[in-house]
């Protein structure tokens, strides 16, 4: 296999470009660039690259194939585009390196707003970020559409409306949506103050808003100026949060790396106005990298086109393209910016920082990592299993009387949540208030479908005593299938005879009696946290069919009103409980739906009966 790998990295051109390493099967194994593909492909081969998962690589590699490119920037592009999209084994992988949530506003649009964004190479918005996670980010949207009354709504929302919403009666919004409210000019001033919060210009931002303040006070416009107080004093509580690390330095993001092997933590901490912000963290692990394709990588995914790139990159090492890699970036940026790895004075005293809150975020990170593996084993060991449960799955039913029955599945992966993996079921056989019949039905469907596609839990887990768990014991039977099951329930017999220090009961198929664990058993939180997932999930599902259920009723009873205008009703708006917000001008815009149509549902949905 080696000599048909030298030969075909003999017919290699000897220019820039990007290679490919693949399997008999054809998969991608490795993805690399070269200033000289032909040299660098022979180093892998004939074993003059020294790094210790070289070997592996090119023992399992059976063909190596190059697409060659003009310059050393161009196969930086690509490499990283084919990283992308082929995600290979043997390449550093830095996880959600292109997934963090951005602020996005789009300036060149009449009327502004702010949202969250993953995806970017639209030139013409704003984006700022990337937020160190999702709630971060959330919470930063919070906070400008708290401060900066800008409009929330969408454009067919913000095109529909007749009056201002309760947004504007709050302060909240400026309600361009209806002629003489705002102005395209007062709500610009207040688009600029939102946009120099994000760059975090705060010291020049509070000065602005001192003065606005002071005009209005003068001009006996105590409403205004208290509004702009307010504002002062909610940036100046966020300045105050910030760690001033030396005004006198211009805007830069400093990065870092703690590495253990192949696995490691990268840190990004963002520099503004000489005031530090929330470190960034992105753990990753790759079986070839070495520090310089590491930096690489992740300077070249971190900054993608829209993205806010600092004029300065401090890095504890350049990569082996830095000259390529500062190229790609002033042009993302459409300015200059320059990579450096500084070794002494200010800068390099900031490489020490980022450093340390690398190591922190690593050991945080694995140290959680191993509480989740050693509450995975205590589980196993609790309800008697062979191995720790890799993908746990739990039950639960919600009904009201009998009224609007539905079921929810949870998923544990590994210990953790996996929300993308979770179902929510209406029940289709059960009729009235029937807990072990609706429990039937839900997991003979979902372990009929897990046996059609292969996939079945390591743990099934019941919320509830002997009576549910029998009724899954049934089940699994009735299926032949051999999936270790345990039930979870409250001790409320328990609490009800005084003993207020019971905890939650295990309980195993034909076991006379439940296991107690104690309150802080890692394997009962485990099975406590899934439990709690599914019927959080199953009340909701349930909450939110009643109200579907209860609306869907009054619209049965309007004359006139047949399946296919309920049907516009809610493909147009949405959902029913946008269908229950909705004004008579806006119901009226459905198609199918006029005036005085309109007004009927309007009336119907309102009514207090």
């Amino acid at each position: 296999m080696v000599d048909a790998l030298l030969t075909q990295a003999a017919a290699l051109p000897q220019s820039a470009g990007v290679y490919l390493f693949r399997d008999r099967r054809g998969r991608v194994l490795y993805i690399g660039k070269a200033v000289n593909l032909r040299a660098r492909v022979r180093q892998y081969v004939s074993g003059h690259d020294e790094r210790p998962m070289v070997p592996h690589l090119v023992a399992r590699a059976a063909t190596v194939e190059a697409i060659a490119t003009r310059t050393e920037k161009e196969a930086l592009l690509l490499e990283n585009t084919l990283i992308k999209q082929h995600r290979p084994r043997y390449n550093i992988k830095l996880r959600d390196d292109a997934n963090f949530l951005h602020l996005q506003v789009d300036p060149k649009v009449r009327w502004p707003r702010f949202v969250l964004a993953r995806q970017f190479g639209d030139k013409s918005k704003r984006s700022f970020g990337p937020f160190a996670s999702a709630s971060r980010a959330r919470q930063t949207l919070a906070f400008v559409q708290r401060h900066f009354p800008l409009r929330t709504c969408t454009d067919q929302v913000l095109a529909s409306r007749r009056r201002p919403c309760l947004l504007h009666q709050m302060g909240r919004c400026l309600a361009p949506c209806v002629d003489g409210h705002t102005t395209e000019g007062a709500y610009a001033q207040v688009l600029e103050d939102a946009l120099m919060f994000l760059e975090g210009r705060h010291r020049p931002l509070v000065e602005t808003l001192t003065g606005r303040m002071q005009e209005a006070a003068d001009a006996e416009e105590f409403e205004r100026a208290a509004r702009m107080r307010d504002l002062i004093r909610a940036v100046g509580a966020t300045l105050e949060r910030q760690q001033v690390v030396d005004p006198r330095l211009s805007d830069r993001d400093v990065w870092a790396m703690h590495r253990d092997g192949t696995r490691g933590t990268l840190a990004v901490v963002p520099i503004r106005e000489g005031a530090m912000g929330e470190p960034r963290v992105l753990p990753f692990d790759g079986e070839v990298a070495s520090d310089a394709e590491i930096w690489s990588h992740a300077l070249n995914t971190a900054y993608p086109e829209g993205a806010e790139i600092p004029p300065e990159i401090l890095v504890p090492a350049l990569p082996d393209d830095v000259d390529a890699l500062a190229e790609v970036l002033s042009e993302r940026r459409g300015r200059k910016v320059e990579i450096v790895a500084p070794v002494r004075g200010d800068r390099a005293r900031l490489l020490g920082l980022a450093a340390e809150n690398a190591r922190v975020a690593y050991t945080s990170r694995h140290d959680q990592a191993d509480r989740t593996r050693h509450a995975l084993s205590s589980l196993a060991e609790l309800v008697g299993l062979k191995a720790p449960p890799a993908r746990i799955e739990c039950f639960d039913n919600s009904n009201l009387g009998g009224e609007a029955p539905v079921a929810a599945m949870t998923v544990l992966i590994d210990g953790k949540p996996a929300r993308e993996a979770y179902r929510r079921y209406k029940v289709k056989t059960v009729v009235g208030n029937d807990d072990y019949a609706t429990m039937r039905e839900i997991l003979d469907r979902r372990l009929r479908r897990g046996i059609a596609e292969g996939e079945l839990p390591d743990l099934l887990v019941v919320d509830g005593g002997k009576g549910q768990v029998a009724v899954a014991a049934a089940v699994l039977a009735d299926l032949d299938l051999d999936v270790p099951l345990v039930g979870i329930a409250k001790p409320r017999t328990e609490h009800a005879r005084g003993d207020k220090q019971a905890t939650d009961k295990v309980v195993l198929p034909g076991a006379k009696d439940p296991i107690r664990p104690p309150r802080n058993h890692p394997g009962l939180r485990l099975l406590q946290l899934v439990r709690d997932e599914a019927h959080a999930h199953a009340i909701g599902f349930h909450r939110k069919t009643r109200r579907q259920g209860a609306l869907e009723s009054v619209l049965d009873a309007i004359p006139g009103l047949g399946p296919a205008r309920r049907k516009a009703l809610l493909t147009h708006l949405g959902s029913a409980r946008e269908v229950g917000r909705a004004t008579p001008a806006q119901l009226a815009e459905v198609p199918g739906i006029g005036p005085a149509m309109a007004q009927k549902i309007h009336d119907a949905v309102r009514s207090p009966e």
